[in-house]
């Protein structure tokens, strides 16, 4: 089972920071644990296939060394379609459907209690009795009863939504005693036949709509919350995919800025070669640009598995072996721009509340364990039934003439009373029910305050992220333009050689970095405007 809202959000907040300013260095960010794959490899080879060869978004002039990674074998992969078919066949989500699916069955048999019930029979038998000496003097002194003869029922029964149970019954025997035959001298069967209606209406416990709709309204309440959980697990999903998408690119412009240095170290290696032959050089400082040429070309190759991983884990995703379709993916998506927009807190905190599909599920539990919580206080009350019934009788010598009403109306019979069933002394299976059900429906109130604590605090956290991110991308882009500015002056400075080439590999790093760090708060200020759009509910609205 998908860990605690709360604790999730908290996941995927921590996993979205980004770099300080103050660092020299930008740190890396790793990507969330994936949340599944999708149901089946057909599913995700067509997804694959129905994604364009679209050439690769424009990029920002920092993003541009990126594109050096890029090899024959790759495919653009947009992030709009990935999503679409992440949401079309992610195996979590599709399980979800079905167990909403599933509940929605507990709809239909809970209200199969309403439906009315046909009841048949035919008892063909022999009855053959000794009589006792008060019957041997009533029946003829034969000595036995025998009975044979077949008897027919035919009954409609209901459930009313009051709780009454109606039944209207008829019946036919067809029969012969050997005290009729003795009397007659032949073998002419009577017919005994019988029209008849009950009705049971409960007084206490099953009585009214409430308790009698009970287990409908339980059965709706819990394809409501399979609806809402299948909702969460959906945006947990997407913002997963979403994530994982601009982790890729993320790794792809670490590449890029990776393989800037390489050729920087390359260019800056044969300049100093050159000045070395020139007696311009000692040759300690040609060994410092290989020792530095060495560490960019180990983080080239660092990057690039850096990039391999990500690229498993949208394989993963949509359930795509690496052997199975060899070709990388690459993100051609720009990621978007970073914007300054205050949010309001009581203003998402109401959205949150009126759209997320955790909380709205919880509130849906907590009606329901307020049903079951009626339900088992009516189930603590005595059982007094009114039960009334009426019917008429006929007993003729053929069949036709014992269900003729004029004949059976002269023979009516009729019941009307109560009954009355309960423990004696103390009802305790009943207090236990209703003890568990007051803890269950405790419990469930507890938990939608826990929710609302965390709803809050991941909303407050989403602003507080967004805010920093757009902090920090303003600091950072200022540092990338004034770190370019200072590599244009020492190159300036080499020249009039008043500058040394570690000085200058120094810089040329420095700006790399920084336009590094600007594309990492780029992607921090993407994730935190995920992360605070699936915290009101919205995320999905995005991708409709």
């Amino acid at each position: 089972m998908k860990p605690p809202v709360s604790t999730y959000w908290r996941y995927r907040l921590v996993t979205c920071g980004g770099t300080h300013p103050d660092s020299p260095q930008p740190r890396a960010s790793h990507p969330p644990q994936s949340m599944g794959g999708v149901s089946r490899w057909a599913l995700a080879c067509a997804a694959l296939m129905s994604i364009a060869m679209t050439p690769v978004a424009a990029q920002s002039p920092a993003a541009a060394p990126a594109a050096a990674t890029a090899t024959a074998r790759e495919t653009n992969l947009q992030l709009a379609p990935f999503v679409r078919q992440i949401r079309a066949a992610n195996k979590a989500i599709l399980s979800k459907r079905t167990e909403q699916e599933i509940a929605g069955t507990s709809i239909e048999r809970a209200g199969s209690a309403f439906q009315p019930q046909a009841s048949v029979s035919v008892l063909n038998g022999r009855q053959r009795l000794k009589n006792t000496p008060e019957e041997d003097l009533i029946r003829q002194g034969l000595g036995l009863y025998d009975r044979t003869g077949v008897d027919y029922s035919v009954g409609v029964s209901q459930l009313l939504e009051t709780g009454a149970k109606v039944e209207a019954k008829a019946t036919m025997s067809k029969f012969m005693t050997n005290i009729t035959r003795n009397i007659r001298q032949n073998d002419n069967d009577d017919y005994r036949a019988f029209y008849g209606l009950t009705l049971t209406q409960p007084l206490a416990r099953d009585a009214g709509r409430d308790v009698t709709l009970a287990r409908v309204r339980v059965a709706e309440l819990d394809t409501r919350a399979a609806k809402f959980a299948s909702g969460d697990t959906e945006a947990s999903v997407v913002a997963e995919a979403v994530f994982s998408y601009w982790d890729l690119l993320l790794a792809q412009e670490r590449a890029g800025s990776a393989i800037e240095k390489v050729r920087m170290g390359e260019r800056l290696l044969q300049e100093a070669r050159a000045l070395n032959r020139q007696g311009r050089l000692p040759q300690s400082e040609i060994w410092e640009v290989e020792n530095n040429l060495g560490r960019f070309q180990a983080g080239l190759s660092e990057a690039r598995q850096g990039v391999q991983e990500r690229v498993n884990k949208l394989r993963t995703l949509l359930m795509v072996a690496a052997n199975e379709a060899p070709a990388s993916l690459r993100a051609s998506d720009a990621l978007p721009a970073v914007q300054g927009r205050a949010v309001a807190f009581e203003q998402a905190m109401r959205r949150a509340i009126e759209r997320r599909d955790d909380y709205r599920m919880r509130k849906a539990m907590l009606e329901r364990e307020g049903i079951q919580l009626a339900y088992a206080n009516n189930q603590g009350l005595p059982k007094l039934d009114l039960v009334a019934s009426y019917g008429m009788n006929g007993l003729e010598m053929s069949a036709a003439r014992s269900l003729s009403y004029m004949r059976m109306n002269d023979y009516p019979s009729w019941t009307l009373g109560l009954q009355l069933s309960m423990p004696l002394g103390e009802n305790r299976q009943a207090k236990a029910d209703i003890q568990a059900a007051k803890l269950r429906k405790e419990d469930a109130l507890l938990q939608l305050k826990a929710l609302e604590v965390a709803i809050a605090n991941d909303i407050d956290t989403g602003i507080g992220m967004l805010a920093s991110a757009n902090e920090r991308w303003s600091l950072w882009k200022d540092v990338a333009e004034r770190e370019q500015r200072q590599l244009e002056l020492e190159r300036t400075r080499l020249s009039a050689g008043r500058s040394d080439m570690r000085e200058i590999l120094l810089r040329e790093e420095r700006a790399i970095n920084a336009r590094l760090a600007v594309i990492e708060q780029q992607v921090a200020w993407s994730k935190a405007d995920v992360l605070l759009e699936a915290a009101q509910g919205q995320l999905l609205d995005r991708w409709r």
